[in-house]
């Protein structure tokens, strides 16, 4: 499932990627070595001489024989080596087993198995995809033998088994780390903004990491980004920060009165990790005060975390031990008995609330 989402992520950065890629201009090039051949690495530009994506221009045999066509084509990558798409010239198609040209079904297939970084055809050599006693050795997936055959074919479009390979290996081999090592050396402050506020995930993660140190220490100029990222629509991004970010951050009234609105706002399931770094915190007393008048809106599951939150508290303020205390006396047994289960020890409580406790009857 986690595969499947990188995949709708990366196809849908490519789809906006590609809205701009004909407004880019500027470029840069690099000469650089793929197996022991040099090949060209181009950087594009935008309007603002900001870097944007890379792509290199590519001519190679896809199979074993002469049977199957060599291939042209330029593939793009983000600036961290995310491949993105490809583009092949209009008088140059691709073509797969007796020079059938590519239908959009299978334009739109092969994209689908190159946006996938986890391929099984990374498991194998070139030579070791078909039976070497094959009439056809180029692209047909009935000369890949036994399991092979079974394993891979899901992985490739039938009659362009080598294109859908070679094509895979030039995506994600050598010019990835190439782009890394490149992108780093322009690594610099607006870069690494850009990145904390992007749509590209692979971006905001890479950002984040640089950004914040291993206790979750926020580098200053880059502070407001990451605490906006916590509130954003990006839920794996806000999860990602709040598992990171160091607490000191949440100390005061203000801070903490944010973080609440951002629960307030939050998925279901950044609702659950928010509560449950919470604990952590000494709450100010009227954020204390809020979290107790919302528990009529939380489900039982949320109701019981936020209740861990609350006992966690050195001190509950009256106002939150006289809302609570009704909950022992309510209809609803089973809250009644979460409140008891989650209170009955906490200290110091007010003499009311105790004897309310020592009395409950489950």
């Amino acid at each position: 499932m986690h595969s499947m989402l990188r995949q709708g992520f990366s196809l849908l950065i490519s789809c906006i990627w590609f809205l701009s890629v004909r407004a880019q201009t500027l470029q840069e090039s690099y000469t650089l070595s793929d197996s022991g051949e040099s090949y060209k690495l181009i950087l594009a530009y935008d309007n603002g001489k900001q870097p944007v994506y890379f792509f290199r221009d590519i001519f190679t045999p896809v199979c074993l024989d002469d049977v199957c066509k060599p291939v042209r084509i330029t593939l793009f990558w983000d600036l961290l080596g995310n491949y993105l798409r490809y583009e092949v010239p209009k008088d140059e198609p691709l073509t797969k087993l007796d020079h059938a040209d590519f239908t959009a079904a299978d334009h739109a297939k092969l994209q689908e198995i190159l946006l996938n970084e986890n391929s099984l055809l990374k498991d194998f050599k070139m030579e070791d995809l078909v039976d070497s006693s094959s009439q056809r050795l180029s692209d047909s997936v009935d000369a890949v033998t036994g399991a092979t055959k079974n394993t891979v074919k899901g992985e490739v479009i039938e009659g362009a088994l080598y294109t859908c390979y070679t094509l895979w290996h030039l995506a994600h081999g050598a010019t990835v780390d190439d782009i890394k090592k490149l992108t780093r050396k322009k690594l610099d402050e607006p870069m690494l903004h850009r990145f904390l506020r992007s749509d590209n995930f692979h971006y905001v993660y890479f950002a984040l990491d640089e950004v914040m140190d291993a206790q979750g220490l926020v580098h200053d100029a880059y502070l407001a980004d990451v605490l906006t990222l916590l509130a954003s629509d990006n839920v794996f991004a806000a999860r990602y920060v709040w598992q990171k970010i160091n607490l000191r951050y949440f100390t005061s009234a203000d801070e903490q009165g944010a973080l609440w609105r951002i629960f307030l706002q939050a998925s279901y399931t950044q609702q659950v990790a928010l509560l449950k770094r919470m604990v952590e915190l000494e709450l100010d007393a009227g954020i204390i005060q809020q979290i107790t008048d919302y528990l009529p809106q939380l489900n039982q599951a949320l109701f019981k975390q936020a209740l861990i939150v609350l006992a966690g508290q050195k001190v509950l303020p009256q106002g939150s031990q006289k809302a609570l205390m009704a909950y022992l006396n309510a209809a609803d047994r089973e809250r009644a008995k979460t409140v008891y289960e989650a209170l009955r020890e906490h200290v110091p409580l007010n003499e009311a609330f105790k004897e309310q406790l020592r009395s409950y009857k489950p």
